[in-house]
């Protein structure tokens, strides 16, 4: 399965992405509300990267409720002195003449045009005089209209709630525009439509029915510019906003009627002169704020922000369906070519993550300088997850391939070659041709096995041999060691070849492995002694550290990855010299000093080792630190020193000591007695050094 997956992989990698190209041009996946909002966000990100813009300063914003309804801030006389204000304080909805007062102030200072932010649906008093107001300035007036939800089952039906009838004289329909606003599908405005008609927003388009509504923003401009600047088409168009909440600052209604403050603040009127001036809620108990990809604005000031584009013809295009396609498509197949083509890991993600980033810049640009508005979600879909899926899978397979590998490499090299191996060529191919390096060599062979094999059914004995190497075998790798060659029944163990963890943590980790191998054995005694078929093994260790050279050795069609040289024979006639010295582990003056510290030593002597230039310090293994070191040792090692100053007959009776202090037959101290006693009859020629040769191979 692995195998055809490995072989197939660049088609199902492909496949896979035109999968997700084809979702993402579904209504399945695109109409879903995580995917609007996703894009929203998208979008909201670039007005807030773009920053914020000046207000027009043809638009002015007249705010009801800006300073509160309750007109504390005014005197007495002030309110006595205008009609308005007195009406003002009376309960809301206030008379309408108040509006009318507005509208006349406004005027009055030069107003070109004055949109008032209200639906005036329901009857009250002063109509009469505010619809004679809308006459007089029709061509300069605007007021709402607005839809709402017809009852229903389906609740799609629009109805249209329109000025009372008291307030459309005859002649003056070109007064009322609509004040909705239309928010996507997370309650965000960032669309307007200038025409549409209530059929058309009670899902009837289809059947041809005229746009014959127009947005209070479109029409308030027509009237201002004196000619029809907005789109024609019942379309959404994005808005260009400009700022948050507070871009356009409002005056408060009632100061139009403070007459300190028409002259101070209102320059007499020439605020207003020749602007469209906005007349609006401001209070929050109107309701009437919007969340906008500015935050939350008040509905006067959305539509401020609205004119002002128009105004401007600073228009936010959304690109066609062949560009999204196209731009879609391109992504698509960047993100695959960068995962099939790419081998190294790291640079494909690196590669996909600037392509992303290029993509966020490249539509900030085109939304900054250019007001065109891409699709960012679609876009980023075809490029991101079909090529994070393809490293995905592709990294899975090659983990899949790699343990495929490893479990062939165990079962040919060791477990470190193997690491080395799958880790790191580089250096394992240097590594093969040869090299200079510390390392310890840990032998161990089992004694008395050739007569074995003679006595014993082969079945069995196998069986018995491969139970020994298991529980070895698993001792060595614990301790990160590298099981270089079963040699029969002997095993070559080496640290430090593929990797060291340094000089002395190599020597502790070969010398702990003799300990737990010695612990093991004992215990493998103990369950073959129950049986029949099973013998009693005893085994040799020889550890010694020294520099050797490694590299890839043999025949072309047979080569291993081994060690050789002095240091490995050494560590082998250690092993074999634990049988003359009654012992079953013997490490190398070398291995000692440099893990005195971690273990305990009983010191064996110095050996002349066939083929050495100067004798060896040979040491046999008692325990590690976690044990005290017996009484004796002390003893015993300052006999050995009087042995090696010729102090002969001291030295035997140290040695006899030790010996009744150990409490057992001890060969060791009976080899010294029986050396000590050879030399006091015969001393050891002048140029005795202490050492004794080796007399057995």
């Amino acid at each position: 399965m692995v195998k055809f997956l490995s072989q197939h992989s660049r088609w199902i990698i492909a496949g896979f992405g035109f999968l997700v190209f084809g979702l993402t041009q579904t209504a399945w996946l695109t109409d879903e509300p995580y995917w609007h909002k996703a894009e929203g966000a998208l979008i909201d990100r670039r007005y807030l990267l773009r920053g914020e813009r000046l207000p027009d300063p043809d638009i002015q914003l007249v705010g009801l409720g800006a300073s509160g309804f309750q007109l504390d801030a005014l005197s007495t006389n002030e309110i006595a002195a205008s009609p308005a204000l007195q009406l003002m304080q009376q309960p809301w909805p206030w008379d309408r003449r108040v509006y009318a007062a507005v509208l006349e102030k406004l005027m009055s200072g030069g107003a070109r045009v004055v949109v008032f932010d209200f639906v005036f649906a329901s009857e009250n008093e002063g109509d009469d005089v505010f619809a004679n107001d809308l006459q007089k300035y029709q061509d300069r007036v605007v007021i709402g209209e607005a839809f709402s939800d017809e009852k229903g089952s389906d609740n799609k039906t629009k109805k249209l709630t329109a000025p009372n009838g008291r307030l459309l004289l005859p002649g003056t329909e070109s007064i009322v525009g609509l004040v909705n606003q239309w928010t996507d599908s997370d309650e965000v405005i960032r669309s307007v439509k200038y025409r549409t008609s209530i059929e058309h927003e009670s899902g009837l388009d289809a059947l041809g029915y005229p746009e014959n509504l127009t947005h209070i923003t479109a029409l308030a401009v027509k009237k201002y510019a004196e000619q029809d600047v907005a789109p024609t088409d019942d379309n959404l168009h994005f808005i260009d906003f400009q700022g948050p909440a507070g871009t356009y600052r409002p005056s408060p209604v009632e100061d139009l009627f403070v007459e300190n403050l028409w002259r101070t603040n209102f320059n007499g009127g020439l605020v207003f002169s020749n602007k469209i001036v906005i007349v609006g809620p401001m209070a929050e108990i109107f309701h009437d704020d919007h969340v906008t990809p500015f935050g939350d604005t008040p509905g006067p000031e959305v539509q401020a922000q609205i004119m002002a584009a128009l105004l401007h013809h600073s228009w936010l295009k959304g690109t066609s369906t062949l560009v999204n396609f196209a731009l879609v498509l391109g992504l698509l197949w960047l993100g695959l070519e960068i995962c099939l083509r790419i081998n190294n890991a790291l640079l494909k993600v690196a590669l996909l993550a600037a392509t992303a980033i290029l993509f966020f810049v490249a539509s900030q640009i085109a939304f900054t300088h250019f007001k065109l508005v891409l699709p960012m979600t679609q876009p980023l879909v075809c490029l991101i997850v079909p090529a994070s899926f393809g490293i995905v899978f592709q990294f899975a397979l090659e983990q899949f391939e790699r343990m495929r590998t490893r479990s062939v490499l165990d079962r040919l090299v060791s477990e470190n070659v193997a690491k080395l191996i799958l880790d790191d060529q580089r250096d394992f191919e240097e590594r093969k041709k040869g090299r200079k390096q510390a390392v310890t060599v840990l032998f161990s062979d089992i004694r008395g096995f050739t007569s074995m094999t003679e006595s014993s059914d082969a079945t069995k004995l196998v069986a018995q041999l491969n139970e020994y190497f298991l529980e070895m075998g698993g001792v060595i790798r614990q301790e990160g060691g590298t099981l270089s060659k079963y040699i029969g029944d002997a095993i070559m163990a080496v640290w430090g070849d593929t990797h060291s963890e340094g000089l002395a943590e190599d020597a502790k980790r070969a010398v702990s492995a003799a300990l737990q191998m010695r612990a093991a054995l004992v215990k493998l005694n103990e369950q073959w002694a129950t049986q029949l078929d099973r013998k009693e093994y005893k085994t040799g260790i020889g550890v010694n550290h020294d520099i050797v050279t490694i590299g890839e050795m043999g025949h072309p069609k047979r080569t291993e990855f081994t060690v050789l040289g002095d240091g490995v024979n050494l560590a082998s006639r250690l092993e074999s010299a634990t049988k003359q010295f009654h012992t079953d582990i013997l490490v190398g003056e070398t291995v000692e000093a440099l893990t005195r510290g971690e273990f305990i030593y009983r010191n064996v002597g110095a050996i002349a080792f066939k083929g050495k230039t100067r004798p060896i310090e040979v040491f046999t293994l008692l325990s590690d630190r976690s044990q005290p070191a017996p009484a004796w040792l002390a003893k015993y090692h300052e006999a050995v020193k009087m042995y090696r100053g010729r102090q002969f007959a001291e030295a035997a009776d140290r040695f006899e000591t030790a010996a009744r202090e150990i409490g057992v037959r001890d060969f060791l101290c009976e080899m010294y007695l029986e050396r000590c006693g050879a030399y006091i009859r015969q001393p050891p020629p002048a140029d005795w050094d202490g050492s004794d040769a080796l007399t057995e191979k």
